[in-house]
C-alpha cells in the first residue's frame, strides 16, 4: 500500500507566507496605574455611554464604587415608585438629620450603585495593546475589576420595616405556645470550623469598613484628559538598545486624529513631508504651531501642548498668545487658518480654484461647524459655487462623514478649554460673526455680477432677434433660411 509523502517545511511556508512583521514594545508609562473595568451585566453592543456621576476608590482594599445616573425622562421610568422608595430609605425631607447618610438628594431613586469585585488575582500576565500602525505597544495591567449593582440603601428600608413589624407583634396578645424543645448536637470540629470561618468573614468586612472611600474625578472617554492619557500607551522607547526615541509627527497625528473605520474611504491622507519633533523644536514657537497645524488641520490645546512640550520657553500663556496668529477656534478645537493652507495668489490642486475663493468656502464651512454639530455638503455647494471636489477636500481635512447625518468634526468639542478660556472663546466668536458677514457680502456681489452678465446676455439675444425680423436699409425683409424652408414646404402641401 502506497502512502503519500509527508509535506515539507517549504510547502508550509508557501501556503502560509509572512505578510508583515510587526515589532512588539513594552510600554511602562501606565503599568502602575492601568486598570481594566468589566461590566458583565451590560450588553456588549450597547451604544449608550454610562452617565457616571461619582467615582470612589479604596486603594488598600482595592475596591471601586460608581454612581450611575438614570434617565428619569425615559418613558419606562416609574417616577412614583422611585419617589416611594426614596422616601422609605431617607425618610421625609423635614426630618432628615445632618449626620445621617442621604442616598437620594433629589428625593427620587435617580441613580444606581456599582461596586467592583476582583476577578483575577495575578494581573501581571494581562496587558492592553495599542497599535500605532508601526508597532504594537503592550502595557501591563495593575488590576481587573468586575462591576455589579449593589443596593446599600435597602438595609435602611428593611430595618424600618422590621421595627414596624416588631412594634405590631408586641401589641398583639400572645397565644398558646405550641413549641417543643429540640436538642441539637454539633461535632466539635464543625463548630470550630464554622466559628473560624465566621471570624474571618467578620474581620474581612470590618477591615473593608474601616477604610473610607476616596472620591475621584471621572473623565469621559472623549475628554481632553482621557485623550492625553491614552497617548501614554505608546512608548517613546522604540529601539532594541533602550535609547529613547521620539515618534515622528505622522505617528502622533494618527493617534491624535484616529481614522474612522466605517468611513475610512473618505478620510484625509496626511502629508508625508513631516519633520521630526526634535527638529521641529528648533523653529520659533509660531512656526512650530504653523507646521503642526498645517499637517493635522485640527487639534486640541492639550494635545498640541504635549507635542511641543520641551521647547525652550514654552508656557500656556505664550502658546495661547501664538495660536490665534495661525489658527482659529471651532468648538474648543484649534483649526489651522485657511490662509495657511491656501496662500494668496495660488490655486487648488484639483480644479484650479483661486485661493481667495477656497478660503471663503472653508471659512464658511468652519463658521457653520461653530453653530452646528453636523454640516451638509449640498448646502455648502448651493451657496459657494465651487466644484464638488474642492468642497470634499475641505471637509475631509477637518471632519468625518456620518451616515444620514452629514459631516462632523474629527475631534469632539473641547469643553475643558471652553470653560477655562471664556475670553478667547468670545473673541473667536466675534471673529467668526464678522468673517461670516464678509463672506455673505462677497457672495452677494458675485451673484449680482452673475445676474448682470446674464441680463446683458439676454438683452443682446433680444436685440439680435429683433434685428433679424426687421427690415434692412434697402427696404427688403430679411427672411430666415429656416423660415423660408418651412413656407416652401407649406406651399407644396397646398
Amino acid at each position: 500500500m502506497e502512502t503519500e509523502p509527508p509535506l515539507s517545511d517549504t510547502d508550509d511556508n508557501e501556503d502560509d507566507p509572512v505578510i508583515k512583521e510587526i515589532p512588539i514594545i513594552h510600554s511602562k508609562k501606565l503599568e502602575d496605574s492601568l486598570y481594566l473595568f468589566q461590566y458583565p451585566l451590560k450588553r456588549k453592543l450597547d451604544p449608550t455611554e454610562m452617565n457616571v456621576q461619582k467615582c470612589f476608590f479604596k486603594p488598600v482594599n482595592d475596591e471601586v464604587k460608581l454612581e450611575i445616573g438614570l434617565n428619569i425622562n425615559s418613558p419606562n421610568f416609574d417616577t412614583g415608585k422611585a419617589e416611594i422608595i426614596a422616601h422609605e430609605v431617607d425618610g421625609p425631607l423635614h426630618k432628615k438629620q445632618k449626620d445621617k447618610q442621604i442616598y437620594f438628594e433629589n428625593e427620587m431613586v435617580d441613580k444606581v450603585f456599582l461596586q467592583s469585585s476582583t476577578s483575577v488575582q495575578n494581573c501581571k500576565k494581562y496587558a492592553v495593546a495599542a497599535y500605532n500602525g508601526k508597532e504594537i505597544h503592550l502595557t501591563t495591567l495593575k488590576g481587573i475589576y468586575q462591576f455589579r449593582p449593589v443596593f446599600p440603601y435597602l438595609e435602611n428600608g428593611l430595618k424600618k420595616k422590621r421595627q414596624a413589624e416588631g412594634e405590631e407583634s408586641d401589641e398583639e396578645e400572645a397565644g398558646p405556645s405550641t413549641a417543643q424543645q429540640v436538642t441539637v448536637k454539633f461535632m466539635q470540629n464543625d463548630e470550630k470550623w464554622k466559628k473560624q470561618l465566621d471570624n474571618n468573614y467578620k474581620a474581612l468586612m470590618a477591615k473593608r469598613a474601616e477604610e473610607p472611600w476616596s472620591e475621584c474625578i471621572w473623565h469621559d472617554k472623549n475628554s481632553t484628559i482621557s485623550n492625553v492619557e491614552r497617548l501614554k500607551l505608546i512608548s517613546d522607547n522604540t529601539d532594541d538598545i533602550g535609547q529613547a526615541q521620539s515618534l515622528e509627527d505622522a505617528e502622533y497625528i494618527r493617534l491624535l486624529v484616529p481614522e474612522d473605520q466605517e468611513q475610512a474611504i473618505v478620510e484625509p491622507t496626511l502629508p508625508s513631508n513631516i519633520i521630526s519633533l526634535h527638529a521641529l523644536r528648533s523653529f520659533p514657537i509660531q512656526e512650530q504651531c504653523k507646521l503642526l497645524l498645517k499637517d493635522a488641520q485640527i487639534i486640541q490645546f492639550q494635545q498640541l501642548h504635549m507635542l511641543l512640550a520641551g521647547g525652550q520657553g514654552l508656557t500656556d500663556a505664550i502658546l495661547l498668545k501664538t495660536l490665534p496668529k495661525v489658527a482659529n477656534l471651532v468648538r474648543g478645537n484649534w483649526v489651522v487658518k485657511s490662509e495657511v493652507l491656501y496662500p494668496p495668489e495660488t490655486y487648488s490642486a484639483t480644479r484650479g480654484v483661486p485661493a481667495e475663493l477656497m478660503c471663503q468656502t472653508r471659512d464658511y464651512v468652519l463658521y457653520y461647524f461653530t453653530k452646528h454639530q453636523y454640516v451638509e455638503r449640498k448646502k455648502v455647494s448651493s451657496v459657494m459655487k465651487i466644484p464638488s471636489e474642492e468642497i470634499k477636500e475641505i471637509f475631509t481635512g477637518i471632519s468625518k462623514l456620518r451616515h444620514n447625518k452629514g459631516w462632523e468634526l474629527s475631534l469632539p468639542a473641547d469643553t475643558d478649554f471652553i470653560n477655562k478660556h471664556s475670553d478667547i472663546v468670545q473673541k473667536q466668536n466675534a471673529f467668526w460673526t464678522e468673517r461670516f458677514n464678509q463672506i455673505m457680502e462677497s457672495v452677494k456681489e458675485s451673484n449680482d455680477k452673475r445676474q448682470r452678465r446674464k441680463s446683458k446676455s439676454v438683452s443682446e439675444d433680444l436685440k439680435l432677434k429683433n434685428s433679424v425680423s426687421s427690415d434692412n436699409d434697402s427696404g427688403t425683409e430679411i427672411k430666415s433660411p429656416v423660415l423660408g424652408r418651412k413656407n416652401k414646404n407649406l406651399e407644396g402641401n397646398v
